[in-house]
């Protein structure tokens, strides 16, 4: 995994652009359980102890959930890992209390969709860096949805169990999106010893 991360880190920081804005990355599978929330918290982690630069980790249908309204209010949305520089976007409790915060209008015919570009843009004014934990795919068109949005999508392959087609079709939906692939990343592959290897045991 350390060399895939070190890939990573390397292509979103050459790819950050010189006035030092905050890099969104959305993380998907093209089926469920490929353990995209096992390495989308892996590449934060990563990229916040290599960096030191503020880094959150947001499941993107909470996301969609909370109106944020202003930066000022983020605090309240998003909590501190053990981590240094990691934060965790968990509404909690602290949610209600933001978005009755007086003074502040609310709209309500918002959908869901523009709650969460609008509070992408809010957390891009906190955050160096943000990565989204995006359901699969095939059964959510979340990704898709938010691509535009985002300076790069990835997209989590399982070896061994995700089918070549699968895999394409995630990959069209993607490009058709408008979105900015930035790759795949195999995740659980087995490092088998070669027959050769054995024989010489």
């Amino acid at each position: 995994m350390n060399s895939y991360l070190q890939l990573f880190v390397n292509g979103i920081q050459s790819g950050k652009n010189a006035s030092g804005k905050c890099t969104v990355v959305a993380l998907t599978s093209a089926v469920p359980r490929e353990g995209v929330s096992y390495v989308t918290q892996s590449f934060a982690v990563e990229l916040a102890q290599r960096t030191g630069k503020r880094t959150l980790i947001a499941d993107a249908d909470n996301l969609q959930q909370v109106d944020m309204l202003h930066y000022s209010q983020v605090a309240g949305f998003c909590s501190q890992t053990n981590v240094p520089g990691l934060y965790v976007f968990s509404p909690g409790d602290k949610a209600e209390e933001a978005e009755n915060t007086p003074g502040l209008m609310r709209k309500n015919s918002k959908s869901r969709l523009e709650k969460g570009l609008e509070n992408l843009q809010t957390l891009r004014f906190v955050f160096d860096y943000v990565f989204l934990d995006c359901a699969a795919l095939k059964t959510s068109d979340t990704v898709a949805l938010l691509a535009p949005a985002v300076d790069g999508v990835v997209i989590v392959v399982e070896a061994e169990r995700t089918r070549k087609e699968e895999v394409r079709n995630a990959l069209k939906a993607i490009e058709t999106a408008d979105g900015n692939l930035l790759g795949c990343v195999l995740n659980k592959r087995r490092y088998a010893i070669p027959n050769w290897i054995y024989s010489r045991l």
